[in-house]
C-alpha cells in the first residue's frame, strides 16, 4: 500500500489554470473559484477533462482552462497564453502566466522574452496602481515594489542573454526604472550627470538597436535640462547636437519631428524643466 501511494504522488504532476473565474466542484456542491495563475495538481486525464486535487479535494475540470506542464506543447501553449493576455492589455494575468512560465520553463527558448515581457507587465501594472483610488503610502510601496521586480527581469536578461536582441530592451528599461526612482531631481546636477552617462553609454553600446533614436532623445532631453539649471551654453550646445542627429539618422519619422520642435524651442529659449 505505501508504495502504492508513493506511486500516485511521483505520477501526479502541475499544471496552471489560464482563464479567471472557473469554479471547482466537490461532487455537485461548488467550493471555490479558480483564477489565472493558481497551480493545481493534475491526477488524470479522462475524455477532455482532467481531474485535479485542490486542497486534498479532488475534482474535475475541462482541459481547456488549464494548461499541464507535462503536455506535449506545455512550454508553447503557456507562452502564447502569457504574451496574448499581454498584447490584450490584461497585465495582471500576462505578468502571473509570465512568472509561472519563468518558474517552470527554465530552459525555454522563449526566456528571455518571457522575462522582458514579465517586466514589462510589472512596469504597465505599476501605472495603473499610480492612478487607484488608494492611500498614497499605499500606493507608494506598491508601485516601488513593482518596480524593483521589473528591475529583477530585465537584470536577469542582461546576466543570462546578453547577446540577444532582448539586452537592449531591458538596459533601455532599467534606465527608465531609474528615472522614476530618481524623480524628482531636486536640481541635482551630478544626479542628472549620472544618468546623462548611462544613456551616452547605452547609445555607444546599443547603436543598432531599436531604442537607439528614443536613448538619444532622452540624452537630449537631460542636456537641455542640465542647461536651464546651470546656463551653461556647452549643455545647450549637446542638446542641438543630438537632436540634430537624430533627424539626420531617422528622418521623416516622428522621433525627427520631436527633434525640430527640440531645437526650435531652443532657439526660442523656451523652458521644458524649470517654469
Amino acid at each position: 500500500m505505501i508504495l502504492f501511494l508513493l506511486f500516485l504522488l511521483n505520477a501526479a504532476n502541475q499544471g496552471v489554470v489560464i482563464v479567471d473565474n472557473v469554479w471547482f466542484y466537490e461532487g455537485d456542491l461548488k467550493t471555490r473559484v479558480i483564477n489565472t495563475g493558481d497551480i493545481i495538481e493534475i491526477i488524470g486525464h479522462i475524455d477532455g477533462r482532467v481531474r485535479i486535487r485542490v486542497d486534498s479535494i479532488v475534482g474535475e475540470l475541462s482541459s481547456g482552462v488549464l494548461i499541464d506542464f507535462d503536455g506535449e506543447v506545455a512550454e508553447d501553449r503557456l507562452f502564447i497564453f502569457a504574451r496574448g493576455y499581454y498584447d490584450q492589455g490584461e497585465f495582471d494575468k500576462s505578468s502571473v502566466l509570465f512568472e509561472t512560465f519563468i518558474d517552470f520553463f527554465k530552459w525555454s527558448e522563449y526566456l528571455a522574452e518571457a522575462l522582458y515581457y514579465y517586466g514589462m507587465s510589472k512596469e504597465e501594472l505599476a501605472v495603473k496602481i499610480g492612478h487607484a483610488d488608494t492611500l498614497g503610502g499605499f500606493l507608494y510601496n506598491e508601485r516601488y515594489n513593482i518596480w524593483y521586480y521589473a528591475g529583477d527581469a530585465y537584470m536577469d536578461i542582461l546576466e543570462d542573454f546578453g547577446e540577444t536582441r532582448f539586452a537592449p530592451k531591458a538596459s533601455y528599461r532599467l534606465l527608465h526604472i531609474l528615472r522614476m526612482n530618481n524623480l524628482p531631481w531636486h536640481d541635482s546636477v551630478p544626479l542628472i550627470l549620472e544618468e546623462t552617462r548611462m544613456w551616452e553609454e547605452f547609445t555607444e553600446n546599443y547603436a543598432s538597436c531599436e531604442e537607439h533614436i528614443p536613448a538619444l532623445l532622452e540624452l537630449g532631453y537631460l542636456y537641455r535640462v542640465l542647461y536651464e539649471i546651470t546656463e551653461n551654453a556647452t549643455f545647450r550646445k549637446n542638446a542641438a547636437q543630438i537632436f540634430q542627429r537624430v533627424m539626420e539618422e531617422k528622418p521623416n519619422s516622428s522621433s525627427s519631428a520631436q527633434a525640430r520642435v527640440h531645437l526650435y524651442e531652443l532657439k526660442k529659449g523656451e523652458n521644458i524643466y524649470k517654469y
